[in-house]
């Protein structure tokens, strides 16, 4: 494996990213979902970090379990759901998977690409703990970019980042992690704590004045747009000044080709089997 800079830097072989694994066939954050994402071949996965009430950090990445879990079931009338409202030991009772195939998000179910039997298995999925998850990427050798939510109106708004960092340290994997965050203080604290780790800024919503100085401002590797913010010349400027531009979430295939094209060094996509077909990695 080589180390995430050493990927972002691979000008003629753009990046296949399986965001929150390959959640379009698999419930997203989930190891499921990020196995198939290896199994696919993509040449990494991004998962989402929160932080529980006991200040645990696990792969979710809505504020509140609503969504993906079958929380309102297991515990009817609780006066809040979110994420930081509820233990490690209370998240390990709910059900991450079985929700999946009643929401058929992407419609695959409906197509008839996913079984019986495969949809059978996604009941009973937890949600991991960033332990997991890093354990998962260790043991296939592979790569992960790590998404620090932004807790700046919850709990752990001055100690994420050094938990995050101190558990990719444990595991020896600071050159197979790629961190990105919306919230660009922490990629800052990113280059003060581990300045040999690799960063990415998110953005979305209103494109920046200048995305190569705030690139340059925050230090990172990498630019990591909303599609729909992308101006024109934006990433032959970005990729003239040495960052990597990888472009969320892009699930046409016509579109990623074109992004790539225009220089876009890695795709963000729910569906990473099609995505490297798309852009001939296959």
């Amino acid at each position: 494996m080589k180390n995430t800079v050493e990927l972002h830097a691979r000008a003629s072989m753009p990046l296949v990213i399986a965001h929150r694994g390959a959640r379009g066939h698999a419930p997203e954050n989930t190891l499921t979902s990020a196995a198939l994402g290896h199994a696919v071949k993509a040449d990494l996965w991004e998962l989402d970090v929160n932080y529980t009430k006991d200040y645990k950090l696990v792969v979710v990445h809505d504020d509140t379990l609503v969504r993906t879990t079958n929380v309102e079931e297991v515990y009817p009338g609780r006066p809040s759901y979110r994420v930081c409202d509820f233990t490690l030991e209370e998240l390990g009772r709910l059900d991450a998977g079985s929700w999946y195939e009643g929401r058929d998000q992407f419609g695959r179910v409906a197509a008839g690409e996913l079984s019986a039997e495969t949809l059978a298995s996604f009941k009973g999925l937890r949600i991991p703990t960033l332990e997991q998850a890093l354990e998962l990427t260790k043991r296939f050798d592979w790569a992960v970019n790590v998404e620090i939510k932004n807790h700046a109106h919850l709990i752990g708004h001055d100690t994420v980042t050094k938990d995050v960092l101190e558990m990719i340290r444990r595991f020896d994997m600071v050159e197979q992690v790629i961190i990105s965050s919306f919230q660009h203080r922490y990629l800052l604290e990113c280059h003060d704590l581990c300045p040999e780790i690799a960063t990415g800024a998110l953005v979305e919503n209103t494109r920046p004045d200048d995305p190569v100085e705030l690139c340059r401002s925050l230090g990172v590797n990498a630019y990591h747009p909303d599609r729909l913010i992308l101006a024109p010349g934006d990433l032959a400027a970005l990729r003239d000044a040495g960052f990597a531009v990888n472009v969320w979430t892009v699930n046409d295939m016509d579109e990623a080709r074109k992004l790539v094209e225009d220089g876009a060094s890695g795709i963000i996509t729910d569906f990473p089997a099609a995505c490297r077909a798309a852009l001939g990695r296959d």
